[in-house]
């Protein structure tokens, strides 16, 4: 298993579902750039509550970044060998949340010069 920090954009918007033991969790599947070859397909699963709170309120097309133990996959398709990640996301950071980092950090400056 990999830590990892991994920034893409969703390819669908996240599904929220219910383990057999009764606690919601998220997954999702993530476009992540490559600077040397065809982009990476990242597929996601949340399990920390903030992680899937943070995930559902996503939806395709929106930029995000997490954080969590990854793993490398392989399948086939159509005869030819793909290549992948999973990760187990404990963190998703979105632009909505630095946004609000930002701000809080701008207000204690603020509070600090009065």
């Amino acid at each position: 298993m990999l830590t990892a920090l991994v920034s893409g954009t969703l390819t669908s918007d996240p599904v929220e579902r219910i383990s057999t033991a009764g606690k919601p969790y998220a997954t999702a599947l993530m476009r992540v750039p490559s600077e040397d070859a065809e982009a990476l397909l990242c597929s996601l699963i949340a399990f920390a509550p903030d992680a899937v709170r943070a995930l559902m309120l996503l939806t395709k097309g929106d930029n995000l970044a997490v954080a969590g133990r990854g793993k490398l996959t392989t399948w086939e398709k159509g005869g030819e060998q793909r290549h992948g990640f999973s990760v187990v996301a404990d963190q998703v950071l979105t632009a909505y949340q630095v946004d609000k980092r930002k701000r809080a950090a701008r207000e204690v400056e603020e509070l600090a010069e009065a």
